[in-house]
């Protein structure tokens, strides 16, 4: 029966027997006439919504064949999570609608929850937990994009039971709204003011930004002085890798909105109403976000115990062109990978370097199979160079936003709208209404969110400086994104910007001291 079912899967994915594309015990794909390169996406992550659409019917091989995984239908797009969170955007503004795009792409969506990868014998095992029949995927390339796990969530004694987790990230903004909503409702029936004692555990940027996006949502309900929010870190400092003139515009932020910050804490467990730390001290709460950062998804357990190559923190190890250490059949990008890099370090966890990697996963994952047929050499890969700094944007919770660059920090409304404006740029770029009509024969659509455009002359390095310092509401925002980008293209140009910036200058002295 299982195998019946598996047979009839296969028929209706790649339109032909089982037999032409059955996989030997080698999991080598048989040669055939009608011998179809079966790429599986798992996970619908910001590196692979860019691949979904390059890899339409129309400018993908005639012989690749394109199947995506992923339990959710429409996942929150993570760059505007914080923004939801502090009321700034509706939910649905947030949404990656992947059912539509694969649709029109002509790429087999598969609505299931991925249990188990077998990367030797090529195949996929799903939950099926939506459709019967959905039992196993084989495939000749896999390509996994899956994010995180929230870390410590589930070793912390009641951290599960009685936080509010950041990942996965839809169900936290659907959470937020919730408790935004019984808020609301509880106020208006009570004569006096509720007080609301919010904790954030995790002090990295999505603690920093849960923090200031809570205090900017629930102060208009409750009252300033009926809030108190507390960010808990367990380093030294908060941002500790950024400038002293970054991280003191961040303290100055979280101070103006009454946020206090407690150092060098680890929480050893969580009760329904009271965080208990290791030292033994007890923190009162109403609400409690657990924002710990990133942990290895739980699939990671299962490809481990399959050979696959995975850090001792279970981030699936790839090579420059983001394939696999283990196996060549195998690609991975986003949180859920470490890329090693010849003479360099694993970017980050941060959504930027997914979103860069898109170009280049398309590109390798069509080389692979066009080239690859368990008996030719290696195919030339293209690799991915992951840039050596990038704008970081964090929201304030109150529609001004925070920024680090080139060490020197900008700030005000419109760093929120510059964030915006990128975020939305992204998201865009998937909408079913902006999906252009399809011709055979069309190249890859790689395009990015800040695709080149043309762009004044450089503005004076004087000016430019003053631009950057500027709080107000009168800044437009293009002017300093265009600044920003000519000061990433242009050395030169970038030096003299900074040299009329004194936080830069105390900066340098302060490092050659």
């Amino acid at each position: 029966l299982r195998n019946s079912r598996l047979h009839q899967r296969e028929r209706r994915l790649f339109g032909t027997s089982s037999n032409a594309v059955g996989m030997s015990s080698s999991g080598q794909s048989p040669s055939g006439a009608n011998n179809k390169r079966r790429l599986v996406l798992v996970g619908g992550g910001h590196a692979h919504v860019q691949v979904i659409k390059a890899l339409n019917y129309a400018s993908r091989p005639k012989n690749m064949h394109v199947t995506l995984i992923d339990l959710s239908i429409t996942p929150s797009y993570s760059g505007m999570v914080p923004g939801a969170v502090a009321g700034l955007y509706r939910p649905e503004e947030t949404l990656l609608e992947l059912k539509p795009l694969a649709k029109w792409g002509r790429i087999d969506f598969v609505h299931d929850r991925v249990v188990d990868i077998d990367v030797n014998e090529k195949r996929i095992k799903l939950a099926g937990e939506h459709q019967q029949d959905h039992q196993e995927i084989p495939f000749d390339a896999v390509s996994i994009d899956i994010g995180s796990a929230s870390r410590g969530l589930t070793e912390v004694p009641g951290a599960q039971e009685n936080t509010i987790p950041t990942r996965p990230i839809s169900d936290l903004v659907k959470r937020m709204e919730t408790e935004t909503k019984m808020l609301k409702e509880k106020q208006t029936r009570q004569d006096e003011p509720q007080n609301v004692r919010v904790v954030v555990v995790g002090g990295g940027a999505a603690g920093i930004e849960l923090s200031m996006g809570t205090w900017g949502r629930w102060t208009p309900i409750v009252g300033s002085d009926n809030i108190q929010v507390t960010l808990l870190d367990a380093g030294d400092e908060l941002v500790p890798n950024e400038s002293n003139a970054n991280r003191e515009a961040l303290k100055k932020c979280l101070q103006e909105r009454g946020i206090s910050v407690l150092h060098s804490v680890k929480v050893e467990r969580v009760e329904k109403d009271c965080l208990v730390l290791q030292s033994g001290e007890r923190i009162a709460f109403t609400h409690c976000l657990w924002a710990t950062g990133a942990a290895s998804h739980p699939l990671a357990t299962c490809l481990q115990q399959h050979g696959l190559s995975t850090t001792e923190h279970g981030w699936i190890r790839v090579n420059q062109y983001l394939q696999s250490l283990s196996h060549p059949c195998v690609f991975a990008a986003g949180d859920c990978s470490s890329i090693e890099i010849p003479g360099g370090r694993s970017p980050p966890k941060a959504g930027v370097f997914a979103v860069r990697a898109g170009p280049i996963l398309i590109e390798n994952l069509t080389r692979y199979l066009e080239h690859h047929d368990g008996h030719q050499s290696s195919p030339t890969l293209k690799p991915y160079v992951p840039q050596q700094d990038f704008l970081k944007l964090l929201v304030c919770g109150d529609g001004k936003g925070l920024g680090f660059r080139f060490g020197i920090p900008i700030y005000g409304k419109w760093v929120f709208q510059l964030k915006d404006a990128i975020d939305r740029s992204f998201v865009d770029l998937f909408k079913e209404e902006n999906l252009p009509e399809l011709k055979e024969g069309e190249p890859y659509d790689t395009s990015q969110y800040d695709a080149a455009r043309e762009r004044p002359p450089p503005m004076d390095p004087s000016k430019a400086a003053a631009l950057l310092q500027r709080s107000d509401d009168d800044v437009d925002f293009h002017d300093a994104w265009n600044v920003l980008r000519d000061m990433a293209q242009d050395d030169e140009y970038q030096s003299a910007v900074l040299k009329h910036i004194p936080a830069y200058g105390s900066e340098k002295e302060t490092t050659m001291a």
